[in-house]
């Protein structure tokens, strides 16, 4: 028998829990877990740092064979590599993912950074304007108010009607050419009740390619100077067939996308019907929370652990799911009233009135409302996926749970 050099591949992302270890490999998707406390205390050596990422596994380690049959898989995995002892005059060295984030925000105010430090190219940290415009509306649909608390959608507040001022319009428009916004969505209640949209039309022309007018299929208005732009449709059921198509008929030819909101099964059956029956090329189906259909999102939503795998995982997407919120960071909401929010189940982070939107997105990245916000709560912080799943989403603050799964219920 010969001493070994046991090294794993820099590629491989490893988690340690209580009593549970998970060997992830961020290039073919293959994983190890392991609840052997001998094992976990094996790999756990080579991330103490006088060992640089290099154990020996000498002839006594060799004799356990649950060391051995992880070392062999590790190997046969392609997840690790075994080097002989005496073929290499010096101890090798390998490198080990480490997340170390230069500019890491709470990092910076512990140390007590300046401000103007803590906001370094804060500009291109907006990636996202949703833009409500009015909140006034005809339609009487069930959950109006909710839809826009787990995605982007109209809102209605008929009882304290407001819109967005020309003066913060003209505004938000101005900023635009200082950030590195890749989408302006456009909402309401209905856009066409907005009093200034004669000056939205001639402030968008310049940003064509990223804004979306975001429209009630039932408030659609045929208007040669919006079509130009992107349209994006909200379906809502039971829907109107004969309004649906009208409207279908009008912007079938245009940079039109659908988001069907459905509820249940039968919807969910619906709108492949519609799908087939129009010939719909672009479209998003939005499950929707209504309180009483937790089952349809237990069987359809929650996520299990073979979910996890179905695709590979990088190791970026790994650490940037241990600092920022993929789902939200980068957007900003500001409604008819000019409040902003990072998130519109969030707190209010200020009015463009009153604050500037780089302050506001400094205030964000500070006080951390939403963007920022990852599964470091119980149950995900036990969990040896906790990295691997998706960000925390609207859904967990509608249903009220930290995750949507069945691996930790």
């Amino acid at each position: 028998m010969k001493n070994y050099w046991f090294a794993l591949k820099s590629y491989v992302y490893v988690d340690f829990k209580k009593s549970e270890m998970l060997l992830y490999d961020t290039e073919s998707g293959n994983a190890i877990e392991i609840n052997s406390r001998d094992i976990i205390m094996l790999v756990s050596q080579l991330y103490e740092s006088k060992n640089l990422g290099v154990i020996c596994i000498d002839m006594d380690l060799q004799k356990n064979p649950l060391i051995l049959n992880f070392i062999n898989e590790v190997v046969y995995k392609k997840m690790g590599d075994l080097i002989e002892v005496t073929s290499s005059q010096k101890k090798p060295v390998r490198l080990i993912p480490f997340l170390n984030l230069q500019n890491d925000i709470d990092k910076l105010a512990k140390k007590g950074a300046k401000s103007y430090i803590l906001g370094r190219d804060i500009c291109k940290y907006v990636l996202e304007l949703n833009v409500y415009l009015n909140n006034n509306c005809n339609n009487s649909c069930l959950y109006c108010r909710a839809y826009s608390r787990q995605f982007n959608c109209c809102e209605t507040d008929n009882s304290r009607r407001s819109e967005l001022s020309l003066e913060n319009l003209k505004y938000i428009f101005g900023q635009l050419r200082h950030l590195s916004v890749g989408v302006v969505n456009l909402l309401g209640g209905d856009i066409f009740l907005y009093k200034y949209i004669q000056e939205l039309q001639e402030l968008s022309v310049e940003y064509l390619d990223i804004i979306h007018f975001y429209f009630h299929y039932k408030n659609y208005i045929d208007n040669k100077l919006i079509d130009l732009r992107n349209i994006d449709l909200i379906i809502t059921f039971p829907m109107d067939r004969s309004i649906f198509d009208k409207v279908w008929a009008q912007v079938k030819q245009k940079n039109v996308r659908l988001h069907f909101i459905v509820e249940n099964e039968e919807q969910c059956s619906d709108v492949e019907l519609l799908l087939e029956c129009y010939n719909i090329e672009y479209y998003s189906i939005h499950p929707f929370f209504t309180g009483s259909n937790l089952a349809f999102f237990e069987k359809n939503i929650f996520l299990n652990k073979n979910d996890l795998f179905l695709r590979v995982i990088k190791i970026k997407e790994i650490f940037r799911n241990q600092k920022l919120n993929s789902n939200i960071f980068g957007a900003l909401y500001i409604l008819a009233d000019g409040t902003v929010k990072a998130n519109m189940n969030s707190s209010v982070l200020g009015n463009i009135s009153t604050v500037g939107l780089l302050d506001l997105v400094y205030e964000e990245l500070i006080h951390n409302t939403a963007w920022r916000v990852i599964r470091d709560s119980h149950p995900c912080c036990d969990c040896i996926y906790q990295w691997l799943c998706p960000s925390p989403s609207n859904y967990e603050l509608a249903i009220g749970k930290p995750n949507l799964c069945h691996v930790k219920p």
